[in-house]
């Protein structure tokens, strides 16, 4: 029997809630999340476990990890993993949630927002120099140029949703 699962994630711009509603489903059949892997999560054949689960999003510097996950901690909430500035946590059932007032969530939405604003810069400025560079050169360098602006519009275009998707997330809560 396979001890663990892949489950590919919506991405939090688009689907935090049901990826978390997916994650304590599996965790009542005894899969319980234990990272994130590529583009989604990695669960581990366990006990089945009735919990909630949660995600900030909050860059920390190494010196304030320690205090961070014991506030968390301290609340209930137990970190199962991180991945750059995106953290998951689990509780029982019933645990004040993380974020329980519109203030605290319009902030985690604002810092997400900021975390894809350079990703999405840097995709912009490639897409636009790779354009340029198609247009101007001929021959080799135009072939490469036309698969790299391809490459990097999808980049962006994904990118661009994003920031849409937390905007638009963003106003709902206000």
């Amino acid at each position: 029997m396979t001890k663990t699962k892949y489950i590919v994630s919506g991405g939090i711009a688009f689907s935090e809630k049901k990826d978390l509603k997916i994650l304590k489903k599996y965790a009542a059949k005894g899969w319980i999340a234990k990272r994130y892997k590529a583009m989604g999560y990695e669960l581990e054949k366990g006990e089945p476990e009735i919990i909630d689960y949660s995600i900030d999003v909050r860059r920390l510097a190494p010196e304030d990890e320690e205090e961070y996950f014991a506030m968390f901690e301290f609340a209930g909430w137990q970190h199962v993993c991180s991945s750059y500035d995106t953290h998951l946590f689990k509780a029982p059932v019933g645990t004040t949630p993380i974020y329980s007032d519109t203030t605290s969530k319009s902030e985690k939405l604002l810092r997400l927002r900021k975390s894809i604003m350079p990703a999405m810069w840097l995709t912009v400025c490639l897409t636009v120099m790779s354009y340029f560079a198609m247009v101007v050169t001929g021959g080799t360098i135009e072939l490469v140029s036309k698969m790299l602006f391809n490459f990097f519009i999808i980049l962006m275009i994904l990118c661009v949703l994003m920031f849409i998707a937390l905007t638009y997330r963003s106003m709902r809560i206000r």
